[in-house]
């Protein structure tokens, strides 16, 4: 087969080779999926993998329907499979509906990906660079700060995002270069959402006042990449000394570190578990009530609900603390 070799195609090889016997796309419609679906369908023969794309009915706007057709006819022209999935309708939608949404995709791509199967994600460079930001006005961590990892564990297969060093405008200049047919969201231009407050408004001021921003902070992102790679070694380490086993840590030997080395832990321990972090003010409020009241023989600190998943509950005893997922 002839595979015409750019940087896109380039990005997306690393990840394949012949174990890999299901590649999924989650495919939007838009043009990064797009692109991504039609650069990995020119490595099915040479690799002999399925290929099936992912299609998320979101049932929030009017055009949703049109956007799953869309998907639909990109699929049969491509001879791909598609995977479609409607999600149910919102009366009122909350506050955090990009949130809830987002979470209800990832609990789906979760129940389809099998063994030695990849879930392929068009994320690029300025969707990275816009979770930056949002983290960053959230006060989130150094963790929270290298945005959108590259890859990771997802369900019993892996999540991968080839494109993250591209900038969108690459992606599209791509797109039309090959003449490929994609949807515009036009909930895009509604700066209610934060995400679209920093696309369509101040990154565009930031990049007139500093051209080279995506660049440099591409580069900070990396260098917080590499900074928490050492991070995490010696939280291991520190996790190592005072762990009973993964689910008990030994209270005293947690106290014999500093109080940054207690929160390293803290958090290290609940990404083992699999839930989720707690933001500033929780994590505050665990080391300077909770973790100081002697009082309670037996005391719980929960956030989160048991509605929602990844919520957590940690029972301190007299001698140990204990963490679960907190049940309904």
């Amino acid at each position: 087969m002839n595979l015409a070799v750019n940087e896109f195609s380039e990005s997306i090889k690393p990840y394949l080779n012949k174990k890999i016997k299901k590649c999924y796309v989650a495919l939007s419609g838009g043009v990064d999926s797009v692109v991504l679906l039609h650069e990995l369908s020119k490595f099915r023969q040479i690799f002999d993998f399925n290929l099936i794309a992912i299609h998320i009915n979101h049932n929030i706007q009017k055009e949703s329907l049109s956007w799953k057709k869309a998907c639909q006819k990109i699929c049969h022209e491509e001879n791909i499979k598609l995977i479609s999935r409607t999600l149910r309708k919102r009366k009122c939608p909350s506050s955090n509906l990009e949130k809830n949404l987002r979470d209800e995709r990832y609990k789906i791509f979760e129940k389809v990906l099998e063994k030695n199967s990849l879930l392929f994600m068009g994320h690029h460079l300025d969707d990275a660079i816009e979770t930056f930001f949002l983290r960053a006005m959230r006060g989130s961590g150094i963790e929270g700060l290298t945005s959108i990892p590259i890859q990771r564990n997802l369900g019993n297969g892996k999540l991968v995002r080839p494109f993250l060093n591209f900038p969108k405008s690459e992606i599209i200049s791509k797109a039309k270069k090959d003449k490929l047919i994609f949807i515009q969201d036009p909930s895009n231009k509604d700066n209610s959402f934060d995400r679209n407050y920093l696309r369509n408004i101040a990154i565009p001021k930031l990049e007139k006042r500093w051209p080279a921003y995506r660049k440099n902070l591409s580069q900070l992102i990396k260098n917080l990449n590499e900074a928490n790679s050492v991070l995490s070694i010696h939280t291991e380490y520190d996790f190592n000394e005072v762990k009973i086993n993964k689910n008990n840590i030994l209270i005293d030997k947690l106290k014999n570190l500093s109080l940054t080395r207690q929160k390293n832990v803290i958090f290290y321990w609940v990404n083992l578990n699999g839930l989720n972090q707690p933001n500033a003010k929780v994590i505050n409020l665990f080391f300077n009530k909770f973790m100081k009241d002697n009082k309670s023989p037996k005391a719980k600190f929960i956030w989160g609900s048991s509605s929602k998943k990844g919520s957590v509950c940690i029972l301190k005893t007299s001698k140990k603390l204990n963490i679960s997922k907190l049940s309904t």
